[in-house]
């Protein structure tokens, strides 16, 4: 029997990712995927500078900013597409180092992270597979599947379901879900133009129209993107008819300068899973949690969900860390995870406040009220997240060491890292154990290095700060003599095996 390290049912955007992230640290990784090939068509659209940090971990986010395209404004529009309020994106290179956000075509996006997971030598790609039944032991996590060959069984020390909305993982480990009672069915429709057309390419825009709410999204290279409100009363198989679709495309595009790719109605869950992980099984993406489209953002949560278990697995399979330090996944992502949710649900509730508006009522959100802060890291963190600064992704300068200039991530890797503009730290004993034990890096820069002063704020409080292998930002110390104490924190904080 083949045995893994790691082993990921899924191999979608969320699921490949985090078999690429895992195999570059030198673990030995099984991807176990039902279907073959990339996704046939565009679903996730929308990703931002703190996932491209991610991608470039993978080689590839130069390509993904290459192949993608920035909206500059989202426009909340009446049923006659006149704006009436409109949100500035912000545009360029941002903080992050990354454009703020980009639209990509996600066929074309599966295929630049799989070139990078496969030229991993040490990851198995299982497609066309079907993962049949888990039997999670003290050892590790006995996999039976079954393909075009047979039946099938591996053994690896971890599980880690990425395998979507109706997650068989989630399913397996008996894994509730909490509702927040927004669910609705939408037809989303992808396009690709063929001739030249007079719409916005750089605008898009919620439309907000009592007889039908509708969204119109400009993706890359003239995929567009377009979704409707299934109405009360609607046949879904009518709607899906191409003739009815392009009846409401017929605003933007028509037969004779467009091509439909997909039109089908998809039912939006809001929902976020109670329990993240049991004993050696994780979950991570939609099998943790869902959301309406309005933010483009259920990707994304799920690129964030794996960019903070990696470096954990990695320390845990590394035996440099315990088992507990698995508990502080879902306690790190689950209130971020839920804030995005409701953000979500409340840019759908403005699009019918909006619609109940134009018809002259008065509008009720249903539903519970979910009272939750923005999303700092509630755990995993060394002081108080008011700062700004910690518990939030460190700011990506181009910095200058040996005289040649560098992106911050990059000279980090996937280590820890010390950022101070102090040339001598004294360190306890204690502290320099940590150090060496977890290959902690560390960075003297001074304003020359830095030269856009992206890390400005972050001195004028701190004269030094810990960065967490996700790009978090650990804590800060106001004197040296606090740092010791700042890295002796990280044993307790993450069951580091000293």
């Amino acid at each position: 029997m083949e045995q893994f390290d790691i082993a990921i049912c899924g191999y979608g955007p969320v699921g490949s990712t985090f078999a690429g992230l895992m195999g570059k640290l030198g673990h030995k990784v099984l991807v176990i995927e039902r279907n073959i090939g990339p996704s046939p068509t565009a679903r996730a659209i929308n990703t931002d500078g703190e996932q491209l940090r991610t991608f470039d971990r993978l080689g590839i986010a130069e390509k993904v900013v290459e192949n993608s395209t920035e909206v500059h404004c989202v426009h909340f529009g009446d049923a006659n597409l006149n704006p009436i309020q409109t949100i500035e994106q912000p545009v360029g290179v941002s903080a992050m180092g990354w454009p703020n956000q980009v639209l990509f075509y996600q066929p074309e996006l599966e295929e630049f992270i799989r070139s990078s997971v496969e030229s991993e030598n040490n990851i198995l790609i299982k497609e066309g597979t079907e993962l049949l039944s888990i039997d999670d032991t003290a050892e590790g996590v006995y996999l039976k599947c079954k393909n075009s060959d047979g039946d099938l069984t591996f053994f690896s020390k971890y599980l880690i379901g990425c395998d979507g909305a109706s997650s068989f993982v989630r399913r397996e480990l008996n894994i509730d879900l909490e509702d927040f009672e927004y669910n609705q069915e939408w037809l989303v429709c992808d396009a690709h133009l063929t001739k030249e057309v007079n719409i916005p390419k750089k605008e898009a825009m919620q439309v907000c129209d009592p007889k039908r709410p509708g969204t119109y999204v400009p993706g890359r290279r003239g995929h567009l993107r377009f979704e409707f409100k299934k109405m009360p009363g609607e046949d879904t198989n009518e709607l899906e008819k191409d003739e009815n679709v392009w009846k409401l495309l017929k605003p933007w595009i028509n037969e004779n300068n467009a091509k439909l790719e997909r039109a089908q109605v998809y039912a939006f869950h809001a929902c976020i899973a109670e329990t993240w992980r049991k004993g050696n099984v994780l979950i991570a993406g939609d099998a943790a949690h869902q959301m309406p489209p309005f933010m483009g953002a259920g990707m994304g949560t799920g690129i964030r969900d794996i960019t903070n278990i990696s470096w954990k697995l990695d320390l845990l399979l590394k035996n440099k860390a315990k088992e507990e330090i698995l508990d502080t996944y879902q306690k790190e992502r689950h209130s971020h995870a839920k804030w995005t949710i409701a953000q979500t649900v409340t840019i759908g509730q403005v699009i019918e406040g909006f619609c109940a508006a134009a018809e002259g009522k008065e509008y009720e959100p249903k539903g519970p009220s979910y009272d939750v802060n923005f999303p700092h890291i509630p755990h995993g963190i060394y002081g108080d997240p008011a700062d700004m600064i910690t518990g939030v992704p460190i700011p990506q300068p181009i910095i200058s060491l040996n005289n040649k200039k560098e992106m911050l991530d990059r000279v980090i890797s996937s280590n820890f890292a010390i950022l101070t503009n102090e040339s001598n730290l004294d360190l306890s004993e204690r502290a320099k154990t940590i150090v060496e034990l977890l290959d902690i890096k560390t960075l003297t820069i001074d304003s020359n290095d830095d030269s856009e002063q992206r890390l400005k704020t972050i001195f004028e409080k701190y004269i030094a700060v810990l960065v967490r292998p996700d790009k978090y930002t650990y804590g800060g110390v106001n004197d040296i003599s606090s740092l010791s104490n700042m890295i002796e924190s990280l044993e307790s904080e993450f069951s580091l095996n000293l």
